[in-house]
């Protein structure tokens, strides 16, 4: 029961889904309350930037018990996206190969390529619906938008991102995150987390800008161990209050005949799901080693992969603060009643 239409364009599915009919369960409101920069959350489960294209998606998610729900990323100007297709059912090949194929047979392992271009609507229209969705919220509950910064008219990239950070802001965004790992854009763009002086000077900058809403930033896959420390540390320091982890893994998409899936004008594109969980759970068990070694104030989101209840369980006890499903919600909206369930009979 997807809730997103994957034969529909991104355009019909924001203006026509989320496609959603059954009831909401009562154990969604279930509580088993969590602090989070000061907020207190019903739960520790969210999901992450992506799914939720607006404020009637961001409604749903909140009946559906995702207490931590992300507004998809916004830019300073209305922008188009990529034409169809934009998700493609895979399977990994290798570590940056995947495969297109007809449907994944398992939830457990359910696997997509997704390619967007991160559409955006206009400042007018976010202004308005941003407060819309922050009014759909339930008490312990949480929106963070998710931005990004765009070279353009002029703009430099840095002070496009303190532009869209503060259109976030003025909207009426309690918690803002910028997204620096984009695996769907262009170089200048998908790879600016891994630099830690970057990463620093964006922080800085985009985090004044926005006081004292906190800030929160996106990052996939890094190097090595010692690239995702030096990033952790400048990113703390730089005045940043968490790091939500794993974004999609770049990869290069083929069809059966080895052609690219996407078209020639998209190569590689962004692989999420099942064949990137133990990517994820890798990168968090990392990341809460660091911050537990170095001090460091900064809050965890894991994702990546997190298709079952039991998955959630496995990011939280990897070291995450928050465990947050996308292509697990858009596949079983009800995943987060049925981790409140496990985790009652659990406890």
């Amino acid at each position: 029961m997807a809730i997103y239409d994957i034969f529909k364009t991104y355009v019909e599915n924001a203006a026509e889904g989320p496609f959603f009919s059954a009831n909401i369960p009562k154990a969604a409101s279930a509580a088993m309350p969590v602090d989070f920069l000061g907020f207190t959350l019903n739960s520790p489960i969210g999901v992450p930037a992506g799914p939720l294209l607006n404020s009637k998606w961001i409604a749903l998610a909140a009946d559906l018990g995702f207490d931590l729900p992300t507004y998809k990323t916004i830019r300073s100007f209305s922008h188009p996206g990529h034409p169809l297709p934009n998700i493609i059912f895979v399977e990994r090949l290798s570590k940056n190969e995947a495969r297109a194929i007809e449907h994944s047979a398992h939830l457990a392992e359910l696997s997509i390529t997704n390619s967007f271009g991160m559409p955006s609507m206009s400042p007018e229209f976010l202004m308005q619906d941003i407060q819309k969705a922050n009014a759909s919220l339930k008490s312990g509950q949480l929106m963070i938008v998710s931005v990004v910064g765009t070279a353009n008219r002029g703009i430099s990239f840095l002070d496009d991102f303190v532009l869209t950070a503060q259109l976030a802001r003025d909207a009426g965004a309690k918690v803002i995150e910028a997204n620096f790992s984009c695996p769907n854009v262009d170089k200048a763009e998908g790879c600016l987390y891994m630099n830690s002086e970057t990463v620093a000077e964006y922080v800085q900058k985009i985090a004044s800008a926005i006081r004292p809403v906190p800030l929160l930033i996106k990052v996939g896959s890094f190097a090595n161990r010692e690239q995702m420390r030096s990033v952790m540390i400048a990113a703390a320091k730089a005045g940043c209050a968490g790091i939500c982890g794993l974004n999609s893994v770049s990869m290069k998409v083929m069809d059966e005949k080895g052609d690219p899936a996407l078209g020639s004008s998209r190569m590689t594109s962004g692989v999420c799901g099942g064949a990137i969980r133990e990517d994820a759970l890798r990168f968090m068990k990392d990341a809460a080693a660091i911050k537990q070694s170095e001090k460091l104030d900064l809050v965890l989101l894991g994702c990546g992969g997190l298709l079952l209840p039991q998955h959630l369980a496995l990011m939280l006890d990897a070291g995450a603060s928050i465990a947050m499903s996308a292509t697990g919600m858009m596949w079983d909206p009800f995943l987060a009643t049925k981790y409140r369930e496990m985790h009652a009979n659990v406890h």
